[in-house]
């Protein structure tokens, strides 16, 4: 029993310390060793406006003030009152790239996430667009050049990373939601990093436009809700190159209201999309959590069966030990990289529990699966 929990234990834990080593050497080494563009491509960048307002007027400006020689913003708005606010306005007047357009009230059986990006698309006048959203905030006026430099002629889409405001998480469930963040994060990158993109965030999410027609937009995913970020990104990389760039100058900070809510829709909706992208990591990912899980279940039956032997106890608090100082060091080092909180001792309490919530999840939406589509608006 003990060493089955050594071996199941340790299946987990250097599953994750590879996931943390392969991405530390992709952002130390990989990325500072592949080729840029020479000259900087013309970008337009789509501001999602309609589904997160609240943030424009304060972020908007650092989109417009990045150092960038040519670029244009076209900010989607709710309404054309909205398009013609005081805010935008005086922005305008300010940027003359700064272009607004609007997406008309009355839409039904259409998501207003994907009406809203398909009419900027649409509106761009560059050949390559980059997607973010009203509730964004650019950390670094180097966040286009950052993100643009990835594109060399073979190079079709890149693939930008987003992460909610940690530290203004106060509420119970917060270590718990930077675990699940970091773990989903490092999971579809990782899969983009070696070859299989299936996701990615549409608050920073850049491709050649000429890609969103020749795959007719969303078509294909029209009755959803949600797609848009990972069925979409699913299908246009099958057969092009993707980039992934994770240099802290390319990551944003995505600002909720309400977090724990922002969090649950989030799960909820990936969730439901997972069954039309790769499944191959997620079969992985649930594999390991098993291994986690029937680790310490070897470990805690040693410990029963052959009670009261100190012997057997104290090797089995030993092995678990140092199984959680691994599982720890690797998820600090993802948490590094990711630009999260350390989590260190409850790392692998949360790597224990997260399964179980997740399936809870999963059971919610089952329950729940029809409103994930556009005809239940």
């Amino acid at each position: 029993m003990l060493a089955a929990g050594l071996l199941l234990g340790a299946t987990y834990a250097v599953w994750q310390c590879f996931r943390a080593k392969r991405l530390s050497r992709f952002v130390d080494f990989d990325e500072q060793n592949r080729d840029y563009v020479d000259e900087l491509p013309s970008v337009s960048i789509i501001v999602d406006a309609c589904t997160e307002t609240g943030q424009l007027s304060r972020f908007l400006p650092l989109v417009l003030t990045q150092e960038y020689p040519e670029f244009e913003v076209v900010v989607v708005a709710n309404s054309e009152a909205e398009s013609t606010s005081d805010a935008l306005s005086s922005l305008k007047v300010e940027h003359p790239n700064l272009r607004i357009t609007f997406a008309p009230h009355g839409t039904r059986t259409l998501s207003r996430k994907k009406l809203a990006l398909m009419i900027g698309i649409k509106a761009a006048q560059y050949d390559i667009v980059l997607t973010t959203c009203a509730n964004c905030r650019v950390t670094s006026e180097q966040w286009l050049t950052t993100m643009m430099r990835n594109f060399t002629p073979e190079v079709d889409i890149v693939l930008g990373y987003s992460h909610y405001r940690y530290h203004r998480d106060k509420r119970w469930g917060r270590r718990l939601r930077v675990f699940d963040t970091v773990s989903t994060g490092a999971q579809w990158l990782l899969s983009a990093v070696h070859g299989h993109p299936y996701r990615g965030v549409t608050e920073n999410l850049a491709y050649r436009k000429q890609i969103f027609f020749d795959h007719s937009g969303f078509s294909r995913s029209m009755e959803l809700l949600w797609g848009e970020d990972d069925v979409f990104v699913s299908e246009i990389a099958q057969g092009r190159v993707a980039r992934v760039e994770l240099a802290p100058d390319s990551q944003v900070s995505v600002y909720y209201d309400n977090l724990r809510h922002a969090h649950r829709v989030l799960k909820v909706r990936r969730d439901f999309t997972s069954h039309r992208v790769r499944r191959k990591s997620f079969i992985v990912q649930a594999f390991m959590s098993w291994m986690w899980w029937l680790g310490l279940a070897a470990l805690v039956a040693a410990v029963i069966t052959a009670w009261p032997n100190a012997v057997v106890l104290i090797a089995a608090v030993v092995i678990l030990i140092s199984l959680c100082g691994v599982v720890s060091w690797a998820m600090a080092r993802l948490c590094a990289v990711l630009q999260a909180p350390q989590l260190w001792i409850t790392a692998p309490l949360l790597a224990w529990w997260r399964p179980l919530v997740n399936f809870c999840y999963r059971i919610r939406e089952a329950r729940h699966a029809h409103s994930n589509y556009t005809n239940y608006i």
